[in-house]
C-alpha cells in the first residue's frame, strides 16, 4: 500500500513538471519541430488563404510607402481569378479582401465618389506610395497613385494608377476569424516570372 502511495505522489509531480515545462497550460497546440501556423502578419509566397470558400495562394507580398506609412497587400491567386489581401495596422486592425474587376469605368483623375453595381462608393483616402515586392526585391520601388473608397456596409473599392494604367479592385471589410490560413511551401504555385 505504501508503494502506491509513492507511485501516486511521483505521478503527480511527474505531471506538474510536465505542466510547468510547457508553459503552465495543456490546451497549447503541439506543433511538430520547424512547423509554422501563418498569421495575417506572417503569411509567406505559397501558403494558403481560405476564404468564402476558396483556396487562394499567396503569389506575391507588395508594401506600400506613402510617405513613411506603410501596409501591406498579399497578391492572391485562385485559377485565372487575381485577389489582394490588405493588412493595414493603424490605431485599429484593417483587412480588407478585394477583387480585379473591369466592368466599373473611372475617370481620370477618379472623382470623390463612384457608382458601381448601383452603390454609391465615397473616396475617404487618396495619396501616392511607391511599391516594393517580396519576389523581385531586386526591382526598383514602383511608383502608383491610389484612391481608397467605402460604399454601403463592409464595401470596399481600390484605383490604383500606374503610369497612366488604372486598376480596380472591389470587396469588403473582412475578420481575421473569416479567413483560415495554411502554411506553404515559399514558393509561386502560378507564376515564376511575375
Amino acid at each position: 500500500m505504501e508503494n502506491l502511495f509513492w507511485l501516486l505522489i511521483i505521478a503527480v509531480l511527474a505531471g506538474v513538471a510536465i505542466w510547468y515545462f510547457n508553459g503552465g497550460s495543456t490546451n497549447q497546440p503541439q506543433n511538430s519541430e520547424g512547423s509554422r501556423q501563418p498569421t495575417v502578419f506572417t503569411l509567406q509566397l505559397g501558403d494558403i488563404v481560405q476564404y468564402d470558400n476558396i483556396d487562394w495562394v499567396i503569389e506575391d507580398k507588395l508594401t506600400y510607402n506613402d510617405d513613411g506609412w506603410e501596409w501591406v497587400e498579399y497578391l492572391l491567386q485562385d485559377g485565372d481569378r487575381i485577389g489582394f489581401l490588405s493588412v493595414e495596422d493603424d490605431d485599429t486592425l484593417e483587412v480588407t479582401f478585394t477583387e480585379k474587376v473591369s466592368d466599373c469605368p473611372v475617370e481620370n483623375p477618379p472623382s470623390s465618389q463612384i457608382t458601381y453595381t448601383q452603390q454609391i462608393i465615397t473616396r475617404n483616402e487618396q495619396g501616392t506610395a511607391t511599391l516594393k515586392r517580396q519576389r523581385h526585391p531586386e526591382r526598383a520601388a514602383e511608383n502608383c497613385q491610389y484612391h481608397d473608397y467605402s460604399g454601403p456596409g463592409e464595401t470596399v473599392m481600390s484605383i490604383e494608377i500606374w503610369n497612366g494604367e488604372k486598376e480596380v479592385s472591389v470587396g469588403t471589410k473582412v475578420r481575421p476569424y473569416q479567413l483560415t490560413f495554411l502554411p506553404g511551401d515559399g514558393e509561386s504555385v502560378y507564376r515564376n516570372d511575375m
